[in-house]
């Protein structure tokens, strides 16, 4: 085995004998996926040009019994090439060489980076680890854990029994109430080029109001990366259309036997209580059986929420660490305080499945309340987490009449524009970017509308309209709004723009059209924007 890297791999790449040889180790090696495959691992690196290409082979000119395409990712770790966008990261070989070239490569890598972690997460199913428990030199560096990963059965009998059951059956019923309710697949180019500027919104913006997390955003690449990939005919993309608005989709790597969950899948928040989202996988499903797939691969990770409501089976993949040996001890003993504090969250029913967003909150109740944590966390009843968090007062100005002031013309006032809110800077507001995307999510989710006002491609205040007899958001409480006559919150605002967002709330009470008073509710770090507009209006 050899090692290349940089302007060596780069060359090697190139090589035609190399890339046929590539080819037929790829069809016969057992564990092989798609992310492994010449087409993905080239394109990667053709698009990602910023990481170093790094491949190990054994590779003569003329046979080739083992191939491992690496790179180093931003946090200084060998890992395979694509990354996170590679669900499966392996080496190739036969079986019966599998050991030999995963020791080289090892070797190689140890001498070439010997202070750099490798990662690879994550292995596929019929990865041969038992290998790992043959005694070698490597053997106390390494970490291996199991995950589930989840399958859906492209069945089309039980999946439209699935479909078919009495509120699935509701949510279609209301959506073609609404209009023509249609799943399409784009097979071409020029469709999907047309339409990856919405998928890529709607994705970017429920991943970062759960996870933080708006990969397109932080990776321009990443779209052409997903387009050229549809033009290898790597992507297999569905979307659910009500009348012309995309109210679901995904846009799926294609593997040998399945479609995997990996690439874009979203749904529109307007829809959230369709479950846009969960019907058109099952409608996904379906199609998968015609075109001859086997799975849907709803990626490791375990199997909670939807894809424990989607699974039909489950294997196991891996991932796999192999340290300098202090650190590995260290990856062990964060695992098993991980395991115990997992425990902990089963004294939260309505949060075990989602620790970190129970841990933002209690960090939360301990900023608001000086509460001290001794020995784990403190357990909190709700009525506890209730009191405390109602305890920030909302406050309100009643508003009688509509002021005449104008906006000039390098301010803009949209309503119901996602593509706005991803114009959140952090650095301006006095909460985080996921604080204020998942508020946006949830106010949308639950019937409320909102009108951005931006100067730019920057986001200057953001206005909701709460009518009366919905609910107002709050965390914790599902509190009805009180009042006679709708209310409008101020989620978000730049205090270098007081005097323009007076004049958009004005805009805004001109284009609603409902009758007064109207209440502006205010929360206790919007102080001085109410003082501000008490005063002014």
């Amino acid at each position: 085995m050899k090692i290349f890297i940089q302007e060596e791999a780069t060359d090697l790449l190139r090589d035609e004998k190399f890339l046929k040889a590539w080819d037929l180790l790829l069809s016969v090696c057992p564990w092989a996926t798609v992310f492994q495959s010449k087409d993905f691992v080239l394109t990667w690196y053709a698009y990602y040009k910023e990481f170093i290409p790094i491949v190990i082979t054994d590779w003569d000119g003329q046979n080739l019994k083992g191939i491992f395409t690496l790179t180093i990712d931003k946090k200084g770790t060998i890992t395979a090439a694509g990354t996170n966008l590679a669900e499966y990261q392996v080496w190739l070989s036969a079986s019966v060489d599998s050991h030999d070239v995963l020791e080289a490569s090892i070797g190689l890598l140890k001498k070439h980076f010997p202070r750099r972690t490798i990662s690879l997460k994550y292995l596929p199913p019929n990865t041969p680890i038992k290998q790992f428990e043959v005694s070698t030199k490597w053997n106390k560096n390494i970490f291996i854990k199991a995950h589930l990963q989840p399958l859906m059965a492209s069945n089309e009998q039980l999946l439209n029994k699935e479909l078919k059951k009495k509120n699935r059956k509701e949510k279609i019923n209301r959506l073609k109430r609404k209009g023509n309710l249609e799943f399409k697949i784009i097979s071409n180019i020029e469709a999907f080029i047309a339409i990856i500027d919405e998928l890529i919104i709607q994705s970017d913006f429920r991943k970062g109001a759960m996870y933080d997390k708006v990969a397109f955003q932080q990776e321009v690449q990443r779209k052409e990366f997903l387009v050229r990939l549809f033009e290898l005919g790597l992507l297999h993309v569905s979307i659910l259309k009500l009348n012309e608005e995309i109210i679901a989709s995904n846009a799926g790597i294609v593997g040998f036997d399945m479609v995997h969950l990996q690439g874009i899948n979203s749904h529109s928040p307007f829809y959230a209580k369709y479950s846009p989202g969960i019907l058109h996988f099952l409608m996904l499903g379906i199609e998968l059986k015609n075109t001859g797939k086997k799975y849907f691969d709803l990626t490791p990770g375990g199997a909670k929420g939807y894809k424990e409501m989607l699974a039909t089976t489950a294997q196991e993949a891996y991932e796999l660490k192999i340290f300098p040996r202090l650190d590995n001890f260290l990856a062990s003993e964060k695992e098993f305080i991980k395991n115990k504090i997992k425990k902990i969250f089963d004294n939260f029913p309505k949060y075990k499945d989602q620790p970190s967003k129970m841990v933002h909150h209690l960090q939360h109740i301990k900023k608001k309340s000086s509460l001290l944590f001794r020995k784990g966390f403190k357990v909190f009843d709700y009525e506890g987490i209730n009191k405390i968090f109602s305890d920030q007062t909302k406050t309100y100005i009643k508003v009688n009449s509509i002021g005449q002031e104008v906006l000039s013309n390098q301010f803009q006032i949209h309503e119901n524009n996602i593509h706005d809110l991803m114009c959140f800077e952090e650095s301006k507001g006095i909460i985080s970017r996921k604080e204020f995307l998942y508020d946006c999510m949830k106010r949308i989710e639950i019937g409320h509308h909102f009108f951005c006002f931006t100067a730019g491609n920057s986001l200057c205040a953001v206005l909701w309209y709460i009518p009366t007899h919905v609910k107002t958001g709050e965390p914790f409480l599902s509190k009805i709004n009180e009042f006679n006559h709708p209310t409008l919150a101020f989620s978000y605002y730049q205090p270098i723009y007081l005097p323009e967002t007076k004049c958009f709330l004005f805009s805004v009470l001109n284009r609603i059209n409902v009758p007064f008073p109207i209440h502006l509710q205010f929360s206790a770090k919007q102080n001085k924007l109410k003082k501000y507009l008490n005063h002014k209006i």
